[in-house]
């Protein structure tokens, strides 16, 4: 079986893994969105996700997951659930999507693709931006792969207190795990599956992308527009607060604003209204 799959840790993200589902929905995909939900996310908010066609799969606690990383770790820690995912070998080959992420148009062929393709997110904007960014990934489940990668975990801890990092995640771990990954062209996707909404502007008006819709472009299209930072524009007074932060730096917000407003669209066609 194949699947798009997302990881689930908080209610607070539920909003956010609706709107993919919907965006995911529009973009006319023929393949399902699984939800992993960690251990601990309460039963009784799993209806929503029911109700909209969600498939459910709850993870096991992991002893390998140091508790004070997953509870103390800044938004970061509860991502490290998203490793057991490769181990879900129930699926031949999963596509994994952040929830903070919004799909605008068919990305079905990235099931042709790989094992561990994904984007080294940002790297037009910032050129030494080279590593793997975990956000959109493409997984082929193995035996014994979860247990492999969480045995680097002291590596990976080890390379973000070299660089002066206080926190860390999953992006981490698995750039400890596959440190060959950035010299792997083979697996590296276009820049437009995975663009960070802060750079939006610049990769329409600099780098010559094109939102999907826009048939007078002959440049590739967006085709992900990721929402990161611990703000997401679900969350109330976030899309003010980065609005006012952008304008203060005097960058240009007119086609990031644009997909905002998709996004509450959005909101609004999954039934779940913006809080």
């Amino acid at each position: 079986m194949k699947a798009y799959i997302t990881l689930l840790c908080s209610e607070t993200y539920l909003p956010g893994v609706l709107a993919l589902h919907q965006s995911l929905r529009n973009s006319g995909t023929a393949y399902p969105l699984v939800v992993a939900l960690s251990a601990d996310f309460p039963s009784a908010a799993e209806t929503p996700l029911l109700q909209s066609g969600i498939l459910i799969r709850r993870l096991p606690e992991s002893a390998a997951i140091p508790q004070e990383m997953l509870g103390g770790n800044g938004h970061w820690g509860p991502t490290f659930n998203k490793i057991q995912l490769f181990g879900l070998i129930e699926f031949s080959k999963l596509v994994y999507v952040d929830s903070d992420m919004m799909v605008l148009s068919n990305i079905d062929e990235l099931f042709d693709r790989p094992h561990m393709s994904g984007v080294p997110a940002g790297r037009l904007v910032h050129p030494d931006w080279i590593r793997l960014n975990s956000g959109i990934l493409v997984i082929e489940p193995q035996e014994q792969l979860v247990e492999r990668i969480f045995a680097t975990l002291p590596q990976a801890l080890a390379e973000v207190a070299a660089l002066g990092g206080k926190n860390s995640g999953d992006q981490d771990l698995l750039n400890a795990y596959y440190p060959a990954w950035p010299n792997m062209p083979e697996l590296e996707l276009d820049q437009g599956y995975n663009v960070f909404q802060c750079f939006l502007d610049i990769h329409i008006e600099k780098h010559g992308y094109r939102l999907p819709d826009d048939k007078s472009g002959t440049g590739p299209a967006v085709k992900i527009v990721h929402f990161v930072g611990p703000h997401k524009p679900w969350m109330k007074g976030a899309v003010v607060r980065h609005y006012l932060r952008r304008l203060r730096r005097g960058q240009s917000v007119k086609w990031e604003a644009q997909l905002f407003s998709a996004y509450k669209k959005l909101l609004k066609d999954s039934a779940v209204p913006a809080h």
